[in-house]
Order: C-alpha cells, then sequence, then structure tokens
C-alpha cells in the first residue's frame, strides 16, 4: 500500500465506512443501538508508524451518530476521547426576528479525554439549529473541565457561541478555577475573537446558566445570595431525606450553623436558589443577633423578639409562616430569585436562538 503524504506531514491510512455490526467488537464498548461503524485513519508527521490517529464512529439505523473513540498516538503520549452524542427531541423557541415560533433541532456531545491512561480532561457541548430558517444559525455552549492534581478543584473553560450569515457573537470564559466543595471561581483569561463580544466577565451568575441540574447543585449554593445583602460564610451540607407523604410539609432544607439542603427535594434550579437563599437568611439574621448591642437597630430587635416568639412548623404551621424570621427568609427567596432570572434573561436577549436545554434547564 502506497501511502499519500500532504505537504503536512498527513496521510490517510485506511477509511472504512457503513460496517455492519454482526458480532462484539474486541476491547471495544459501544452503544447497543449502534448498527454499523466507521474506521478513519490517518498519519501525521510524515511517520504514520508511530505519530497518528483513529477514529472509530458508531451509528444507529438511522445513521445518525451515537459514539465517537479517537485515539491519538505519539511516540511519548497516548490519548484517548470517548464522545457520546444524543439527540434532543425538536424544540419549538419564540424568533423575535419574524414573532414567529422557529423549530429548532440539537444534540448534546458528552466526552471524556484520558492520556496515557489517566483522567485529563470531560466536556460537554451543546449545538442547536434551526430546522428551516432562511437565515441558518448555529448556537454552541460548551464547558470543559480540566484536571488541576487537586480533589474537588478543576480548571474550566466555558463558552456560548452563536454564527449566522450576518451575526457572530459570543463569550469565552477561560481558565478559571472552579471549587466544587466551596464554590470558589476564580476567574482568568476573558476571550473571543467575535465581531461581537458579550460582556459578562464580572458577572458572578454566568458560570452557573450553562450547568445541568447536577453541576448547578454542586456549585449554586455557594454563589446564591440574597443580592441586598451578604450573608455570613457558611458551610453547606447536602442530605438526604425523603418527604413523607403524610406530613404537608415538606423538608427543603434547614439552617442549624449550617446550610443543609435536602437532595431528595430539591429537583429544580429554582428550588435550589430559593431554599438556598432562605437558609442563608437566617444565617443573616443570626450574625446580626449576635453583633455587640450597641449595634442593633430595630430590625435586629425584632429578629430578637421572633426568636424568642419561634414556633416550629410540625407544632403550628401558622404561627411559624407568621413569625418574623420566617417572612424576611421568604422574601430573601423571592428576590434572588428574581435578580436570577433576570440575569439569565438578559442572556437569552443576547442569544434568542438557544433554547431552554442549553441554559442547562
Amino acid at each position: 500500500m502506497v501511502l499519500k503524504f500532504n505537504s503536512a506531514g498527513h496521510c490517510l491510512i485506511t477509511k472504512q465506512t457503513g460496517i455492519a455490526i454482526t458480532k462484539k467488537l474486541k476491547g471495544i464498548k459501544y452503544p447497543q443501538k449502534a448498527k454499523s461503524y466507521d474506521i478513519v485513519q490517518i498519519g501525521h508527521d510524515f511517520k504514520p508508524l508511530t505519530n497518528n490517529t483513529e477514529i472509530i464512529t458508531f451509528r444507529d439505523k438511522n445513521g445518525e451518530i451515537l459514539q465517537r473513540n479517537i485515539t491519538h498516538k505519539t511516540p511519548n503520549e497516548l490519548t484517548e476521547t470517548k464522545k457520546n452524542y444524543i439527540k434532543y427531541k425538536d424544540t419549538a423557541i419564540f424568533e423575535p426576528e419574524s414573532y414567529n415560533f422557529l423549530l429548532v433541532g440539537g444534540r448534546k456531545i458528552s466526552s471524556i479525554t484520558k492520556k496515557n491512561g489517566n483522567f485529563f480532561s470531560k466536556s460537554e457541548e451543546i449545538q442547536t439549529y434551526p430546522k428551516t430558517n432562511s437565515n441558518p444559525r448555529v448556537t454552541i455552549s460548551k464547558i470543559e473541565s480540566f484536571t488541576t492534581g487537586y480533589p474537588a478543584v478543576e480548571k474550566e473553560n466555558q463558552s456560548l457561541y452563536e454564527y449566522s450569515k450576518d451575526c457572530k457573537k459570543g463569550y469565552y470564559l477561560k481558565n478559571y478555577i472552579r471549587n466544587n466543595d466551596s464554590g470558589l471561581f476564580k476567574f482568568g483569561d476573558f476571550k473571543t475573537h467575535f465581531d461581537e463580544m458579550i460582556d459578562l466577565s464580572t458577572d458572578k451568575y454566568l458560570p452557573l446558566h450553562l450547568y445541568s441540574i447536577k453541576q448547578f447543585r454542586q456549585i449554586a449554593p455557594h454563589i446564591i445570595e440574597n443580592p441586598k445583602h451578604s450573608s455570613p460564610f457558611t458551610i453547606i451540607k447536602w442530605y438526604n431525606k425523603y418527604p413523607n407523604p403524610a406530613d404537608d410539609n415538606i423538608s427543603y432544607g434547614f439552617f442549624n450553623g449550617k446550610v443543609n439542603l435536602n437532595k431528595k427535594t430539591l429537583k429544580t434550579k429554582e428550588q435550589i436558589i430559593e431554599t438556598t437563599a432562605h437558609e442563608k437568611e437566617h444565617g443573616y439574621q443570626r450574625a446580626e443577633m449576635r453583633k455587640p448591642k450597641e449595634q442593633h437597630n430595630e430590625e435586629t430587635k425584632r429578629y430578637i423578639l421572633a426568636t424568642k416568639n419561634y414556633v416550629k412548623a410540625d407544632v403550628n404551621y401558622e404561627d411559624y409562616r407568621n413569625n418574623y424570621k420566617e417572612i424576611k427568609a421568604r422574601e430573601a427567596e423571592r428576590i434572588t430569585l428574581n435578580d436570577y432570572k433576570d440575569n439569565l434573561n438578559k442572556l437569552r436577549e443576547e442569544f434568542p436562538y438557544a433554547p431552554d436545554y442549553q441554559f442547562g434547564m
């Protein structure tokens, strides 16, 4: 076999498409729905034996990509990437330019990369596009996480782009540090080569909007708080308690010096935001009451009086709800949720062709 190299030293070693899966492929895990696969091998640097890339693509009965395995070999490094493709159901979104609803299709590409057998990075990319449109647009959101060698600490890149024939805009947060335990964000570079750059680099909510509920649950409680004042530092703890069907008062969380959140009942982003803001407000109230007496104001005195008259929900639910501390905590819920929603709506206005699932809903 004679290999033909281009000027950059690349060559096509082999290309086979539409190979039917008639038996298990040795050493390779692939989706059950896969009916065929393609193999492409490419050589690099005029050294195809020691420097090459192999791409195996698995497809379903309709030819849609389900999984792609990419192996890149050099003399010193073996990089393996496994990508899984999930197709979203077509979604109708409002098109501001025509005041009509537009049908949008999309897919999620989740990938894990290993280098020399060790975990290196993971990413989640969502691509959406209109099904029919005279001016086709593509919106791409992506989160990439890289290992730092420290438990719970990752370096992360995040981006949201929109392309069309007459539109090119986006934001790109690069090299910021994310700590899963403390929720710490340390922003790094903020760059994009696009014609129109959306400047959101100082937005505390920005890294949250693209997260799935699983990622959001991990990070958001550390960041969410009543925008009217800063809460004292509190430890976030998750617990598991199934709601009792006979109990009208479902437990979402409680404050006992720490913010405790119930993983079994907090199912949506809104619930996590409201409960976190509520319990952090109790932390703020406690800190206010612990200030020296000469620093007490009328609000502080109302907190102290409410503490003396406090009744638990399972004793008298009406008295519990009407307690001043609980009234103010519910007010914090509304203010915080509205603050988050207003911020998200601004992002939606900048990227109107991104459906809800592109924002991790």
